[in-house]
C-alpha cells in the first residue's frame, strides 16, 4: 500500500505540471521583465558565491535578455526558516519578501505541500532547461548539484590509507589510522538520509561506532580545520566536491570521497513563490540559472555547477569517475512522507550524537 501511495503521489506531480501557465513564452516573460526593475533575493550569506558573484549574473542576465534590471540581495535565514516564512507569506496573502527561494529538495517538499510555489513550465519556455532539471516538475529548476561525502588532508592520510566508503570510517583494520581525531557533523539529517539505502539497523550501527571514533564536532561549512590539520579527516560534509576543487584551486591538500553507491545528492533549485512581487523577472531568472552561460560563471566564482548542463565540473566529475547518484524521484519519494516518517530514528541517532 505504501508503494502504491507513493505511486500515486509521483504521478500526480508529474502531471500538475500541466496546470501551469502554458501560455507563457520566454518574449513574453521578457516583456512583461521591462515592466519590473528589479529582483529582491534573501538567502544564505554566500549563495551563489555571495554578492560579487550575483553582481556578475545580473550583469550577464541584463545584456542576455536585453534588461535593466537589479537583484537586491540580502543575507536571511537558513532553509527551512526561509522555506517557512514564504509559507506564511503565502496563507497570509500577502506579497513574498524573496522573489525568489534557493533551496535542495527537502526544501523544496515543504513548499510544494503548501502549494506556495509558482507554476510555470520552464521546459517549455527555455529550450536548454530539460523536464529533468525539473526536479519539481513545474516548481523547482536544479540550478547546482552537492554531492556529500568524506573529506580528508592528504598530508596527514594517504590515497591508500584513506577510506573508500562510509563502512570503511568504522572498519577495524582502517579506523586506527583516525581513531580520536575523526570530525562528526552535529547534524543528523545525513544519518538519517542514509536509511534511504541502508536498513535502520545499520544506520544505528554504524553511528555507535562512529561516535566512538569520534575527536569532536564539524559543521558544513569549517572544511578549513580539515585542510588546517586540526582533524586529519571529516566524516561527511555536504558539498565535499566543491569544498576538494575550492581549496585544491589555492594548493591545499583536501581530498573528497564518495561515502556511498548510490552518491545521496542535494539538489539545489531555485523556485519562484506563487506571491512574487516580480514574477516575470524571477520566472526568466530562474530559467537563466540553468544556462550554459550562468553555469559557466558559478563554476568560474564558486565551483557549483549542475551536472545535467553538458561541460560542467560536475557533469565531468560524475562521467569521469563513473558515479552514480540517486535519482530525484528516490529523494523526493522520501521527503514526501513527511516529518513523523523516521522520527523514532532521528530521535534515537540524536540521542547517539550528544554521547
Amino acid at each position: 500500500m505504501k508503494f502504491y501511495a507513493k505511486l500515486v503521489a509521483w504521478s500526480a506531480l508529474l502531471v500538475s505540471i500541466h496546470s501551469t501557465a502554458g501560455a507563457e513564452t520566454q518574449e513574453q516573460l521578457i516583456a512583461g521583465a521591462k515592466k519590473e526593475s528589479e529582483i529582491t533575493f534573501i538567502a544564505g550569506a554566500q549563495t551563489f558565491g555571495g554578492p560579487k558573484t550575483l553582481s556578475v549574473l545580473e550583469a550577464a542576465f541584463n545584456k542576455r535578455f536585453g534588461l535593466n534590471m537589479k537583484i537586491r540581495f540580502a543575507a536571511g535565514p537558513e532553509m527551512n526558516a526561509m522555506a517557512a516564512r514564504l509559507i506564511t507569506e503565502v496563507k497570509n496573502g500577502s506579497k513574498a519578501s524573496s522573489d525568489l527561494y534557493h533551496g535542495s529538495q527537502s526544501h523544496l517538499s515543504l513548499l510544494h505541500k503548501e502549494k506556495a510555489l509558482e507554476k510555470v513550465n520552464y521546459s517549455g519556455i527555455f529550450p536548454w532547461i530539460t523536464k529533468e532539471m525539473e526536479i519539481f516538475p513545474g516548481e523547482g529548476v536544479l540550478i547546482f548539484t552537492s554531492l556529500r561525502g568524506m573529506i580528508y588532508n592528504s598530508k596527514l592520510i594517504s590515497k591508500e590509507k584513506a577510506p573508500k566508503t562510509y563502512e570503511d570510517l568504522v572498519d577495524p583494520k582502517l579506523s586506527p589510522t583516525w581513531a580520536g581525531k575523526l570530525a562528526i557533523p552535529p547534524y543528523v539529517s545525513w544519518l538519517v538520509e542514509l536509511s534511504m539505502i541502508w536498513s535502520e539497523d545499520k544506520v544505528k550501527s554504524f553511528t555507535k561506532k562512529l561516535v566512538a571514533l569520534s575527536g569532536g564536532r564539524l559543521r558544513y561549512s569549517e572544511e578549513e580545520r580539515v585542510v588546517s590539520g586540526e582533524f586529519p579527516i571529516a566524516a561527511n560534509m555536504g558539498g565535499a566536491t566543491e569544498q576538494m576543487w575550492q581549496w585544491q584551486a589555492k594548493g591545499a591538500p583536501l581530498v573528497a570521497v564518495m561515502g556511498s553507491t548510490p552518491v545521496l545528492p542535494s539538489y539545489f533549485q531555485l523556485a519562484v513563490p506563487k506571491n512574487s512581487a516580480h514574477p516575470n523577472l524571477s520566472k526568466l531568472f530562474v530559467g537563466f540559472m540553468a544556462s550554459k552561460e550562468a553555469q559557466a560563471i558559478l563554476e568560474k566564482q564558486d565551483f557549483r555547477t549542475s551536472h545535467l548542463v553538458d561541460g560542467t565540473i560536475m557533469s565531468n566529475y560524475l562521467k569521469q569517475n563513473k558515479i552514480k547518484l540517486q535519482t530525484a524521484k528516490e529523494s523526493i519519494d522520501f521527503y514526501l512522507q513527511g516529518e513523523d516518517s523516521g522520527l523514532e530514528l532521528k530521535e534515537e541517532l540524536t540521542k547517539m550524537l550528544k554521547r
